[in-house]
């Protein structure tokens, strides 16, 4: 039987996998700057789908990029910018990739619903409960991390009746953290990010007690749970809101950074542990204040195939 068959395990595609294109929403949204500046950047990585519904805007954008010949345009309405928690997720299985949507509360934004459902119409697998695809953060071997958000989204009080749902998703072992009290977007890609197979970066906060116990409860999840893996604790603080600069893109060695608004005083320090890690922080402003995300809820990947 070939490794596509029925036999090969599902597993989701981990957070630090580079992808084959970055999908950017590009529209006259506030944030227009930061999506430009953000497909300017990864364009030097891997290639970029702007998704549009202004398709001669695009071109005449591609057109004074460094690299037009990395970007790809696709025709798609939407309401919002916030790509990723309604684009499919990918879980390998063997050879082949699977594409699962992830189904969402319905809501006002008819668009977004809609969206990835058009301009992907070979993503047929959805999932059987809400899972946003920025609260799922993927790590080596069916490993996924989410916080309780998904278990209010879903009206649940316990994880069981999730398992079919963890299943289309590949993941062995699904876990969920309680998120910080003060992240309007209560997902998990603004609290911890795997950097690679045995290396994951978590927000340490100590700004007030209930953030540092968060903090702790994390860190100790991942170190009962993985034993093997590499933490690299993060210094974070809110200020007047919450901006998780943790909200960033990895392409291989490269991170697309979110620089907000407000000044950061631990901005320098979390650089430099990065650096030392062995990657290098590309600064990206992000016009997202106060919203919870930034630059990874925007965007949404694509995988051609496993690697």
């Amino acid at each position: 039987m070939s490794r596509s068959g029925q036999g090969a395990a599902r597993r989701l595609v981990p957070d630090y996998a580079v992808p084959d294109a970055l999908c950017v929403p590009f529209w006259g949204f506030d944030v227009r700057d930061t999506l430009e500046s953000v497909a300017r950047a990864a364009a030097r990585h891997c290639g970029v789908i702007l998704i549009t519904p202004d398709p001669a805007g695009a071109r005449a954008f591609v057109d004074t990029t460094c690299h037009p010949g990395h970007f790809g345009i696709v025709a798609g309405a939407f309401d919002s910018p916030w790509l990723r928690d309604h684009a499919p997720i990918s879980v390998a299985q063997g050879d082949r990739m699977h594409l699962v949507r992830p189904t969402r509360p319905e809501g006002t934004r008819k668009h977004d619903l809609a969206l990835f459902e058009t301009i992907l119409p070979g993503a047929k697998d959805v999932t059987d409960h809400h899972v946003a695809g920025g609260n799922l953060v993927g790590g080596p071997g069916g490993l996924g991390f989410s916080t309780t958000d998904v278990l209010l989204e879903n009206a649940l009080t316990e994880a069981a009746p999730l398992m079919e749902t963890g299943r289309q998703l590949g993941l062995d072992h699904w876990q969920f953290l309680t998120p910080f009290p003060d992240d309007i977007s209560a997902h998990a890609d603004c609290m911890l990010r795997f950097l690679g197979p045995r290396l994951c970066a978590i927000c340490k906060r100590d700004d007030t007690p209930e953030a540092r116990e968060v903090s702790t409860e994390m860190r100790a999840r991942l170190t009962e749970l993985c034993p093997e893996i590499d933490i690299l604790p993060l210094p974070c603080a809110a200020a007047d809101v919450f901006n998780s600069p943790m909200n960033w893109i990895q392409l291989g060695r490269c991170l697309l950074l979110p620089v907000f608004d407000q000044p950061d005083p631990l901005a320098a320090a979390r650089e430099q542990a990065l650096r030392e890690a062995g990657f290098n922080p590309v600064p990206i402003p992000a016009m997202t204040e106060g919203l919870g995300g930034a630059l990874h809820c925007l965007t949404a990947t694509i995988f051609a195939a496993p690697a």
